[in-house]
C-alpha cells in the first residue's frame, strides 16, 4: 500500500466526496487522480511546481487516454442490457472491467506519487488554501475550464471530514 493510495481511499469515501469527485468527472471531465493527488500534496505542505504540473497532468493523460477511459467506456456500455446475451453474464464481466478500471486507477496514482519528490517540511499554512491551488493549477492543465466552484465545494468536504490537515511525510 502506498501513503497517497490510503489517503485517496479514505478521503474518497468520506461522506459526500465520492459524489463530488464523480461530479467533477462525468460533468466536468476531470481527473479525479490527478486531483486526488494535487490536495495529497497540498496536505503534506508541498505546493505544486509547474514542472510538477505538467508532469503529472501528462502522466495521468497518457495514462487515462490509453487505459483508464476505454475500461470506463466499456463498463458504461455494460451497464445496459445488450441483445442476444444473458445480463448474469454481462454484469459478471461488467464487474471484472470494473475492477480492471480501478486497478488502472490504482496504478495511475502509484505513478502520480512517483512523482512526488519534494521538500516535505513543517508548515503553518492555510492547507485548504493549498490543496485548493494545487487542485486548480492540476484542473487547468487537464482541460480549458476550472470548475473553481466544484473545487471548492470538495476542499470544504475534505476539509470537513478532516482530510486537509497537515501530515508529515513518512
Amino acid at each position: 500500500m502506498s501513503e497517497f493510495w490510503d489517503w485517496a481511499v479514505a478521503a474518497y469515501g468520506a461522506d459526500g466526496v465520492a459524489t463530488q469527485c464523480l461530479t467533477l468527472q462525468d460533468d466536468h471531465d476531470q481527473c479525479v487522480p490527478l486531483l486526488l493527488w494535487a490536495i495529497w500534496l497540498g496536505t503534506k505542505g508541498a505546493p505544486l511546481t509547474p514542472d510538477m504540473v505538467e508532469e503529472g497532468a501528462d502522466v495521468a493523460r497518457s495514462w487515462s487516454d490509453s487505459v483508464v477511459e476505454p475500461m470506463r467506456t466499456l463498463r458504461k456500455r455494460l451497464k445496459k442490457p445488450l441483445s442476444d446475451m444473458d445480463d448474469a453474464a454481462r454484469e459478471r464481466i461488467r464487474a471484472q472491467v470494473k475492477a480492471l478500471e480501478l486497478n488502472s486507477e490504482r496504478e495511475l496514482m502509484a505513478a502520480l506519487e512517483s512523482l512526488s519528490i519534494v521538500d516535505f517540511s513543517e508548515t503553518k499554512q492555510n492547507l485548504t488554501a493549498l490543496c485548493t491551488d494545487n487542485a486548480a493549477r492540476v484542473s487547468k492543465a487537464w482541460g480549458p475550464k476550472v470548475p473553481r466552484p466544484q473545487l471548492i465545494s470538495l476542499m470544504g468536504t475534505l476539509s470537513d471530514g478532516g482530510f486537509l490537515e497537515y501530515t508529515h511525510a513518512s
